[in-house]
């Protein structure tokens, strides 16, 4: 719903989310959530340890987390503050340090 909102609708709802986090001061709703537990497969019912939790959170709530995790990453990309990791990262993969680590023994192995 909240993608197919109308420009000056996404600019409104924008400024809000911005006052809220500026502000620092989230609704109440947003801090608490809707736990329903969801059965493993194949397990007894009657034991708690065999649910899995699911979590259901304000739709805006997710919106501003995404909003302040991009913030977050841009700041730390921006400032070269994380540079050896690569996993859940844009353009990297853990791939990129098994390379890595290939290239350190060729080359180790060269000398």
């Amino acid at each position: 719903m909240l993608k197919h909102l109308q420009l000056n609708a996404v600019n409104t709802l924008l400024q809000t989310l911005n006052n809220i986090w500026f502000a620092g001061n989230f609704p109440p709703s947003w801090r608490t959530s809707t736990v329903i537990p969801i059965p493993k497969p194949a397990k007894d019912a009657s034991h708690p340890n065999n649910y899995h939790p699911i979590a259901l959170t304000s739709c805006l709530c997710k919106v501003i987390e995404r909003m302040a995790n991009n913030r977050l990453v841009w700041f730390l990309e921006r400032n070269k503050l994380i540079t050896l990791q690569c996993g859940y990262r844009k353009q990297r993969s853990t791939t990129y340090h098994l390379v890595r680590l290939e290239s350190f023994i060729r080359e180790a192995l060269i000398q």
